[in-house]
């Protein structure tokens, strides 16, 4: 559990820095923004480690709670952006489309043979690889934005009778990024 902890929290700062890299910010603003996120990360895995210490596990956000499921071999799979969570409440349609609209109309995550990702992007694309935890149940995907490395937090969780994989920039449990097939 700790290294799935540790893992998340990597990839949450990385999402939360790719958040602002893909939004066209010049690169004193990624730079500024990837710096802030790795901040984050630090204080999530030092509040991580107090609390495998303590013998206790920290409470998050609504995105921590959720169920995960193994991950099976993504290789040569596509996911489509489908909604997420902002603070804790999910994306409405008028969210959706901002964020649609800020990635220039496509967002999308396409996983290679080789361990390879690419996030595609109405603007472009961020290439980048990612890898499994020890236990099948969280991916590590770190993305190139134009020399700006981003790493993001994946899982996968059945929503209805979808399978979503969910990606996080942080490990507060509150903001996420949904995909599907």
């Amino acid at each position: 559990m700790k290294k799935t902890g540790k893992l998340l929290s990597m990839i949450l700062a990385g999402t939360m820095a790719l958040s602002m890299a893909g939004c066209g910010s010049n690169t004193a603003e990624t730079t500024a923004a990837a710096t802030e996120a790795a901040k984050t990360e630090a204080a999530s895995e030092s509040a991580a480690e107090t609390t495998a210490e303590a013998g206790t596990e920290a409470e998050g956000g609504p995105l921590l709670q959720v169920a995960v499921m193994e991950i099976p071999d993504l290789s040569g799979t596509e996911w489509n952006f489908a909604g997420g969570m902002i603070d804790g409440v999910e994306m409405e349609e008028e969210d959706l489309n901002a964020t649609l609209e800020t990635y220039g109309g496509t967002l999308q995550l396409v996983f290679g043979e080789d361990g390879a990702v690419t996030m595609v992007q109405g603007g472009g694309n961020a290439e980048g690889t990612y890898e499994y935890s020890d236990d099948n149940t969280a991916i590590k995907m770190t993305l190139d934005f134009g020399g700006t490395e981003v790493t993001y937090a994946g899982f996968l969780s059945e929503v209805g009778d979808t399978v979503t994989l969910i990606a996080m920039s942080d490990m507060n449990g509150y903001d996420g990024l949904y995909f599907v097939q």
